[in-house]
C-alpha cells in the first residue's frame, strides 16, 4: 500500500515538474522575445527617418501578421472541429495584414486597403455562419485553449491599446514644444509589434503545441 501511494506521489510530482518546466520555457521564450523586440525597436530608432512605413518594424509586423494568418488558416483546414472558429481568427489577421499594407495600397488610390479586408471578412463571416452549431463549439473550444489568453492579449494591445497611447492629442499634450510626432509613432509602432509578436506565438503554439 506504501509503495502504491509513494508510486502515486512520485507520478504526481513528475507531472507538476513538467508543467512547471513548460511555464518556465514559455517564460523564456517569452523575455527572449521582448529583447529582440527592443532590437528593433533601437534599430529603427536610430534609423534617419525611424518607424517609417518602410522600415524594420514595419517589415516584421507585416512577417509576423503573414506567419500568423498562415498559420490559423492552415489549422483550420486540419481542425474540422475549429475549422470555422479559426477560419474568423485567420480573417481577422488576415484584415489586420492588409491594413498593415495601406501605405502600399493607396499608391492604387486612397483606402484601396478597405476593399480587400472587407473581401476577405465576409468570406470568413459567410463560410463561419454556414454552420453557426459547429462555429459556436469551435469558438468555445478556442476560448477554453489554455493559451488563448495570449491570442486575446495580443488583439487587445493592437486593436485598443496602440490606438488609445498613439492618439495624437495625447502627444501633444505631453511635448507641446517638443517632436510628438516621433514619439507617438514610437509608441504606436513598438505595441503594435508587440501585440502581433503576441498574437503569432499564440499562433505558434497552436501548432506546434498540440502535446
Amino acid at each position: 500500500m506504501n509503495i502504491r501511494f509513494s508510486s502515486l506521489q512520485n507520478r504526481e510530482l513528475l507531472s507538476d515538474l513538467k508543467t512547471i518546466a513548460c511555464a518556465l520555457r514559455l517564460l523564456f521564450g517569452l523575455g527572449l522575445g521582448i529583447l529582440v523586440l527592443f532590437l528593433i525597436f533601437w534599430w529603427d530608432a536610430g534609423r534617419l527617418y525611424p518607424f517609417a512605413e518602410v522600415g524594420p518594424t514595419e517589415i516584421c509586423q507585416t512577417l509576423l501578421l503573414l506567419a500568423s494568418t498562415a498559420i490559423f488558416f492552415s489549422e483550420a483546414r486540419l481542425c474540422p472541429d475549429m475549422r470555422r472558429a479559426l477560419t474568423l481568427v485567420g480573417g481577422l489577421t488576415g484584415c489586420m495584414l492588409i491594413r498593415e499594407q495601406d501605405y502600399f495600397l493607396d499608391m492604387i488610390s486612397h483606402g484601396c486597403w478597405k476593399w480587400p479586408a472587407l473581401t476577405l471578412a465576409f468570406v470568413c463571416l459567410a463560410f463561419a455562419a454556414s454552420n453557426l452549431r459547429d462555429a459556436a463549439a469551435g469558438l468555445a473550444r478556442l476560448i477554453r485553449w489554455r493559451h488563448f489568453p495570449l491570442l486575446l492579449a495580443g488583439l487587445v494591445i493592437v486593436l485598443a491599446y496602440s490606438r488609445l497611447f498613439g492618439t495624437s492629442m495625447l502627444w501633444k499634450t505631453l511635448l507641446p514644444d517638443g517632436d510628438w510626432r516621433a514619439a507617438k509613432n514610437a509608441m504606436e509602432e513598438s505595441s503594435e509589434l508587440l501585440g502581433y509578436a503576441l498574437i503569432s506565438t499564440s499562433a505558434l503554439l497552436l501548432r506546434f503545441g498540440k502535446k
